[in-house]
């Protein structure tokens, strides 16, 4: 089971993989993929053979390939580094076949090396002859390709429309209960929700619904330790030993480590947990216990594999940097700076009003109520309820320098490290990037496609709801970019 889950992140940066553990595959043997007669089709083809380079013919291909202005935004080395990052936890990326073109984008479906299938979407410049401006790599479960977007560009009022028309379909169907917001800017298109927040209350969603965001609240954790470090109170060189100096390996592991699943460090969704009476865990601290005692996965620094284990250790290291409680110090200096009034970390019970109740199929044939997979309180790795709106409130404090410095708000989305950095004032990126969470009745997503963002928080296993994602992020994929927009 996968309680946890990444989607994708800015260009030529997969930071993290699905939370189960990826089936080898081997190198996948290339197709003899079909590539149109087009300039950017010769820069995507250029692209794969880089991977194959060092880092010398990655330069190069740089150099050639891609527009300047992307360049400016993040410069050569940085790529590289994001390059090197992309290749270790892929393991190369094979294309397959070309699914969607036009003059300023290639879809091409890709085996990764460590089996996962990829799509690749390449954005190229308006005018000839096409360069890139950047590189989009979603990845999926062996088995589960990626389909790239079909069809022309939208316009704002078509692809709200289509969004609706999906949704309503969706819901109707019973494979989606939840809210979705979408905006351009501060302009909302979509706001709406369907189906229950209880059944056995027939409660119905509202947009003021409180959903689990699973996964997604490590963005809290980041920002949290983004905004210590801008302000002197950690490093992420520090040695965790510096703030837990009883847990086991922790003059081995740093806080870089932890963010960036490096430390080894195991899951705390274990069979430790399986068996446990969830209704213990009622604080980020509740569960160290379950992993205090595993072995690592690996000697902290060698390998990268996603640890929900390594973010509760963050949240305990905000604990220790800033005096105050993990949930307390969320609450004061990321919930409230940025406005997010309905997010916190209820306590199953407490009588925290209008939150939703998730329903699950994964012990049985029948949907029910999810409680008995289901934590007493979420942690420093996830586990957060939230609405849409506080969500995209998120996004723009976060995005817009409110909650830390322009380069740690960009870090926080999987930019560079600001200490390390050459240039300190880097700007967030106004690339793509997307965050997921899932777990047993629960299913999360948030996109960020240049201005545009997209949240859909559901009530229902991923497995329920990944039936109405892959239309909605289709329809995300074709909004035309401010410039091109006409008639919205």
């Amino acid at each position: 089971m996968s309680w946890h889950r990444k989607l994708w992140v800015p260009l030529l940066s997969l930071l993290a993989s699905f939370a189960a553990a990826v089936t080898p595959a081997g190198t996948a043997r290339a197709a003899d993929v079909q590539w149109p007669d087009t300039e950017l089709s010769e820069h995507a083809r250029a692209w794969f053979e880089m991977l194959k380079t060092d880092d010398a013919g990655a330069r190069a291909f740089l150099t050639a390939h891609m527009a300047a202005s992307a360049l400016t935004q993040v410069p050569l080395e940085e790529r590289l580094d994001r390059r090197r990052s992309m290749l270790a936890n892929t393991g190369g990326l094979t294309p397959l076949e070309v699914v969607n073109v036009d003059a300023t984008s290639i879809s091409v479906r890709c085996k990764a090396g460590n089996g996962d299938d990829v799509m690749a979407v390449f954005q190229g410049e308006d005018a000839a002859p096409h360069k890139l401006l950047g590189v989009r790599l979603e990845a999926g479960p062996p088995g589960e390709a990626p389909t790239g977007p079909a069809g022309p560009p939208l316009t704002d009022r078509e692809a709200a429309n289509q969004m609706r028309a999906t949704l309503d379909e969706k819901s109707k169907a019973g494979e989606f209960s939840g809210v979705a917001l979408l905006a351009r800017g501060d302009a909302t298109l979509v706001s709406g929700a369907w189906g229950l927040a209880d059944r056995a209350k027939q409660t119905p969603m509202t947009t003021d619904t409180r959903l689990n965001l699973a996964s997604i609240g490590k963005l809290f954790t980041r920002t949290a330790v983004a905004q210590l470090a801008e302000a002197g109170k950690l490093s992420l060189d520090d040695k965790l030993s510096k703030y837990l100096p009883d847990f086991p390996h922790a003059d081995s592991i740093t806080i870089d480590m932890l963010v960036r699943h490096r430390s080894g460090v195991g899951d705390v969704f274990n069979a430790a947990f399986n068996a446990m009476d969830k209704s213990k865990l009622r604080h980020n601290r509740d569960y160290l216990a379950l992993i205090r005692d595993q072995p690592l996965w690996f000697a902290p620094g060698t390998s990268e594999r996603y640890s929900n284990g390594g973010y509760v250790l963050l949240g305990e290291v905000v604990a220790k940097a800033s005096g105050e409680d993990y949930y307390d110090y969320l609450s004061m200096h990321v919930f409230a700076p940025a406005g997010m009034k309905s997010t916190g970390y209820p306590i199953q019970g407490d009588g925290t009003p209008k939150v939703a109740r998730g329903y699950t199929k994964h012990d049985g044939a029948e949907e029910h109520d999810n409680l008995s997979f289901s934590p007493a309180r979420g942690s420093g790795a996830g586990g957060g309820y939230s609405t849409a709106g506080d969500l995209l409130r998120f996004d723009h404090a976060l995005l817009g320098a409110k909650l830390c410095g322009p380069a740690w708000s960009a870090w926080v989305t999987g930019g560079r490290r600001p200490d390390q950095s050459a240039n300190a004032g880097d700007a967030p990126t106004d690339g793509g990037f997307g965050f997921a969470g899932g777990a047993p009745g629960i299913s999360s997503e948030w996109m960020h496609e240049g201005d545009v963002t997209l949240i859909v928080l559901t009530n229902r296993d991923p497995e329920v709801t990944k039936a109405v994602m892959a239309p909605l992020r289709d329809t995300l994929r074709r909004m035309s970019p401010p410039a091109k927009r006409a008639g919205t």
